[in-house]
């Protein structure tokens, strides 16, 4: 008897193709390690790291030159690059031109800014992660990763509840998105408008990924 044709042969699973070219990045700056894009928004660039020199990218941009504006990157000393971490902090500046981070406290203070910005997408090579934002806060300058161990469930809940704590002016929280400190929560730090002593987060959630 003839086996039938959906036992003769297994599905073979598509290996992931990333739309991002990392090969050609990486050949310009091998430390270029993921791709951030919001949909519906101008934010749309690299995400670097510098094993061993966190402060590097503050002064430098995603190609390696000196530039104020700096990149986005993340601190090795903390995350990986596999976005793997409870916690991932990826920082930017606050450029008052509205390059890097320039504009996002902008961006979600307006009013449906979780519903209308609310997906932001990293790619990697291997795969890409779809997150859901869930808040947007004012926060004080603490360190949140030297405070917060993001490989620690119980430091990472504490840190949500400190979010979650903020009362100010222009925090925004989603009243739809459920977070736990067994997710995967990325961070994207800048330094809040007219205050530099402090910072301005929006937080999101992976809810996907794709590999």
């Amino acid at each position: 008897t003839q086996e039938p044709e959906s036992s003769q042969q297994e599905e073979v699973k598509e290996p992931y193709v990333s739309p991002i070219d990392f090969n050609a990045l990486q050949e310009g700056n091998p430390d270029i390690y993921a791709w951030l894009q919001i949909p519906g928004t101008e934010f749309d660039f690299p995400i670097v790291q510098r094993v061993g020199d966190d402060s590097f990218y503050l002064t430098h941009d995603s190609d390696g030159n000196e530039s104020p504006a700096g990149a986005i990157f993340t601190e090795s000393a903390y995350n990986t690059t596999t976005m793997e971490e409870l916690l991932t902090v990826a920082y930017g500046h606050q450029m008052h031109a509205g390059t890097m981070f320039g504009k996002l406290q902008e961006t979600y203070s307006q009013e449906n800014a979780l519903e209308d910005y609310g997906e932001i997408v990293v790619y990697l090579p291997d795969k890409e992660l779809h997150y859901t934002v869930f808040a947007a806060v004012p926060y004080d300058n603490r360190h949140i990763l030297y405070n917060y161990d993001p490989t620690d469930p119980r430091r990472v809940t504490a840190f949500l509840n400190s979010v979650y704590e903020v009362r100010e002016i222009g925090a925004q929280f989603s009243d739809t998105v459920t977070v736990s400190a067994e997710d995967q929560i990325l961070v994207l730090s800048t330094c809040l408008a007219g205050n530099s002593q402090k910072r301005y987060l929006v937080l999101a959630v992976c809810q996907t990924m794709i590999d």
